[in-house]
C-alpha cells in the first residue's frame, strides 16, 4: 500500500514539475510566450537539458538545446556568448552520440561567434588544440535546421 502512495505522490509531483510550455514547437512558443519571457524559456530549456544529460536521455536533451539556440537566434541573440555556448554544449553532446560531423560544425560555428564577438572562452582555447583537416569537415553535411 505504502508503495502505490509513494509512486502516486511521485508520478503528481512529476506532472506539476514538468512545464509544458517547453514541449511545445519553437514557432509556438514565440506565439503564445511574450518576448520578456522568451530569455527565461531559454534558461529553462538550457537547465533541462543539462538534467536530461545527467540522466542519459541525450535525444531530448538535443532537442531541447536545438530548441533553446533557434529561440536564441529567433529575438536577435545570435551572435552572443550566449548562443556561442549552446552551440559548444550541442557539439559535446553530439560527440556523446557519435555524431562527430555535426560536433564539428557546431564547433565551427562557435568559434566564428567567439572570434567575431570577442570573447575569450575556455571552450575556443581547449577546441583549438583538435584542428581537424579540410578533407574532414568537405564530407560532413551541413546541419540543415540551423540558421545561418
Amino acid at each position: 500500500m505504502k508503495f502505490y502512495q509513494i509512486a502516486l505522490f511521485f508520478i503528481i509531483s512529476i506532472g506539476l514539475w514538468a512545464d509544458p510550455s517547453l514541449d511545445q514547437s519553437v514557432d509556438e512558443i514565440l506565439n503564445h510566450t511574450r518576448l520578456s519571457r522568451i530569455p527565461l524559456v531559454i534558461a529553462d530549456l538550457e537547465t533541462r537539458s543539462q538534467h536530461k544529460m545527467e540522466t542519459g536521455d541525450l535525444v531530448s536533451a538535443r532537442d531541447d538545446l536545438k530548441k533553446a539556440i533557434l529561440l536564441k537566434q529567433s529575438i536577435g541573440m545570435k551572435e552572443t556568448e550566449g548562443n556561442a555556448h549552446l552551440l559548444f554544449q550541442m557539439a559535446k553532446l553530439e560527440t556523446k552520440l557519435g555524431h562527430s560531423c555535426e560536433a564539428l560544425h557546431y564547433t565551427s560555428l562557435a568559434n566564428q561567434i567567439v572570434k567575431r564577438v570577442g570573447i575569450r572562452s575556455e571552450s575556443l582555447v581547449l577546441s583549438k588544440g583538435k584542428e581537424t583537416t579540410v578533407k574532414k569537415w568537405e564530407t560532413c553535411e551541413e546541419v540543415s535546421w540551423l540558421q545561418e
